[in-house]
């Protein structure tokens, strides 16, 4: 990572901090994660939403993620019930497929 770079993802990161987990709201808000592991803190690149039922789930592959993350930041965007109808029907179908 070269010096612009760095301080083009700490400003994102001054404008977009990390909120706590009890503040996520099921409302279709594409969000980021942040996870903990043994190793320590790390994030990904992946996009996630939250479902009515308190259940996240990726967008892209669809799948519904099992790990609770510790901290999460909303993107730029939101996705329509549909949509997140599609992506959860999606999930469980590979999660099916999977488990054969």
């Amino acid at each position: 990572m070269n010096i612009s770079e760095r301080l083009a993802r700490e400003a994102y990161d001054r404008l977009n901090p990390w909120r706590a987990m009890a503040d996520a709201k099921p409302d279709g808000t594409i969000c980021e994660l942040l996870f903990n592991d043994m190793a320590g803190e790390f994030e990904t690149a992946l996009r996630y939403f939250l479902d009515r039922d308190g259940r996240w789930f990726r967008i892209d592959p669809p799948a519904q993620i099992y790990t609770p993350p510790m901290n999460w930041r909303p993107a730029v965007a939101k996705l329509t019930p549909e949509r997140r109808l599609y992506l959860k029907r999606q999930a469980y179908r590979r999660d099916l497929n999977e488990a054969r």
